[in-house]
């Protein structure tokens, strides 16, 4: 005992001695991932060899967080919480569309519009983007690049590096530290050699036909590593089957391609010669791109990595298992490590305690997460000017849910699951059909699981309570369990708080239901 307690004093004294003082402002590096389930790097527990090389390296350079978690599935409105350090429902910014929707600026509502890059740039730091977008409350010092993200540079390790390299040139030149966003499209849909990326998707996207080509003949290399689908791990919640495998084996070639990408940015940022002095964060916007996962809340959607490294400061190969950090807590640390004033009204706290070695001083014990709705085009907007309680009756897209999740526990509220409303044929995704194919090729074996999967994704349950120790896939749903019944009320009355705080349009809507119980 006594040997455990001078390690543990040797390992708190030499942490607090690194933080002792910081001389210069640090470089910030956000890489993020789109669509990347938070167990497909090996860091994370994923067996498959050499997926990931270049992200574990980082992670044993740094510290791994390993329960992060976004702020909704939906990839928009993810980075504009990771750019704000607000939800969704505080910004308006709930989905794809017209955002804010006019039913949510009729209620009045009033929002001081800063982001994490407007922040830094008004503080003389050289501000950047490269890759998926980021917030329209962002300014950049740099024209951000982000032409042809989906089927272009977006996948074209390349393109990030020579960005990286003149970006940090410049900085140098103009002797600022500097943030950069560089976000990879990978792993988004469609998957590195999927059966749906063809020439005609491609030409589509890219807008015509003249774009250059690679010797695989896209306007991106392939990944550098194949798969055997025998060979991939199955993420929860899904079941092994053939077409299951074969899909995964390109999913995991998209995943180590974004994973090339990331070494090549930090490959240009070690050459640099500012690698000590940079702060470089990485997480996912949400989970992967099949139902259950995307659009979903469960820690398949909303979990996520979250890798950081600063070798002036943080010390190798530690692993955070308990602290649970939502990415609304982003902005205020990274704030609080450059020793900059905080952004007014913003909804996360600092996790430099845990960063220093602290995790006493950290109180978040669950992470919110919501999701409003897909699409809210233009014609659908101008038809709803106010927000009415049966607003999903009115409105096909708007499928209203929150959660709460831990290391524990998943809790989550379907707000428009009343046994008729179901899930818009543009929510049903790729796996849906594999369920619809297998139900009709089944001939009896597995046809009632099957079945029964797939009419939960389409219709869901209002209420949904998940013991993950016992049940990680959150197939068992404990809401009406009399064993957790006081478990679920904790839940609840937390629930009832965070939507309280965030003025979530909401709010009545879950009091309603809760009444009921």
């Amino acid at each position: 005992m006594k040997v455990k307690f001078l390690i543990f004093l040797f390992h708190y004294s030499f942490i607090s001695l690194l933080w002792g003082s910081i001389e210069k402002k640090p470089n910030i590096l956000l890489l993020t991932a789109d669509d990347l389930g938070w167990d497909s790097l090996g860091c994370m527990g994923n067996p498959l060899p050499g997926l990931s090389p270049h992200l574990d390296e980082l992670a044993a350079e740094g510290l791994l967080i390993k329960h992060a978690y976004v702020a909704t599935p939906i990839c928009g409105p993810s980075r504009q919480s990771i750019y704000t350090g607000i939800f969704p429902q505080q910004s308006g910014f709930m989905g794809h569309g017209v955002q804010p929707p006019l039913w949510w600026r009729g209620e009045g509502r009033k929002v001081i519009k800063k982001s994490i890059t407007s922040h830094l740039l008004d503080h003389e730091y050289l501000t950047g983007l490269i890759g998926k977008h980021g917030s329209e409350w962002c300014r950049f010092s740099v024209p951000p690049r982000g032409q042809n993200i989906e089927t272009g540079m977006g996948r074209n390790p390349q393109d990030y590096i020579e960005f990286t390299q003149d970006f940090i040139l410049r900085a140098k030149q103009e002797k600022k530290p500097f943030f950069l966003a560089a976000n990879t499209h990978d792993p988004h849909r469609y998957w590195a050699n999927h059966e749906n990326e063809t020439p005609q998707w491609i030409n589509a996207m890219m807008g015509d036909n003249t774009w250059k080509v690679f010797a695989n003949g896209k306007p991106y290399p392939d990944p550098r590593k194949s798969f055997n689908p025998e060979d991939c791990p199955v993420p929860l919640p899904y079941h092994r089957d053939e077409k299951v495998q074969d899909l995964l084996a390109t999913y995991y070639g998209s995943v180590n391609r974004m994973d090339e990408v990331v070494g090549g940015i930090l490959q240009a940022l070690d050459e640099s010669g500012l690698a000590k002095n940079t702060i470089v964060l990485f997480l996912s916007d949400h989970g992967m791109a099949w139902d259950l996962s995307k659009w979903s809340l469960y820690p398949s959607g909303v979990r996520s990595p979250l890798i950081i490294r600063w070798p002036l400061k943080i010390p190798a190969g530690r692993v955070e298992e308990k602290a649970v950090v939502s990415v609304v807590d982003l902005v205020p640390t990274i704030l609080d490590l450059c020793n900059l004033p905080a952004m007014d009204e913003i909804e996360g706290s600092s996790f430099k305690c845990i960063l220093e070695g602290n995790n006493k001083n950290w109180k978040r014990v669950q992470a919110f997460s919501c999701f409003n709705y897909m699409n809210n085009e233009a014609s659908i907007d101008q038809s709803i000017s106010s927000f009415s309680s049966d607003l999903a009756d009115k409105f096909e897209q708007y499928r209203p849910s929150r959660a709460l999740n831990d290391p524990f526990f998943s809790y989550v509220w379907n707000g428009w699951s009343n046994g008729s409303n179901q899930l818009p044929g543009t929510m049903l995704g790729e796996f849906h059909g594999i369920l619809s194919k297998a139900i009709e090729e089944s001939k009896g074996k597995n046809n009632h699981e099957f079945s029964m999967q797939k009419l939960f994704i389409e219709m869901r349950c209002p209420e949904e309570f998940y013991h993950l120790k016992n049940d990680p896939a959150c197939k068992i749903n404990l809401a009406s369990d009399p064993r957790y019944r006081q478990k679920l009320q904790q839940y609840r009355k937390s629930m009832r708080k965070i939507l309280t705080r965030t003025n979530d349009h909401e709010l009545q809507n879950f009091i309603n239901f809760i009444s009921t119980k």
